[in-house]
């Protein structure tokens, strides 16, 4: 028998996550694109600017990986939660 956990994250899964990548993929994608292209810009003000960029690349890219694992331990502890009831 399937408990309430599997359930969720099989809907979280097939129903949600995919749903949700689709409809900000458009935003994203120009996100990304105007993003290339100001960090192009920056970089050809010289070597200063071009060290800043990549720090801030570096930054940049740290974010979201810090995010993530907050969401996976977060949804770690709300599973542990559902299996004790």
């Amino acid at each position: 028998m399937e408990t309430l956990l599997d359930v969720l994250m099989r809907y979280a899964e097939e129903d949600l996550v995919s749903r949700y990548l689709r409809e900000q993929f458009p935003q994203s994608r120009e996100a990304e694109g105007q993003t290339d292209r100001l960090l192009q810009q920056l970089r050809e003000m010289g070597p200063e600017a071009a060290a800043c960029v990549k720090r801030l690349a570096f930054e940049l890219d740290t974010l979201p990986i810090c995010q993530k694992q907050a969401f996976l331990l977060s949804g770690v502890s709300i599973g542990l939660d559902l299996g004790r009831l």
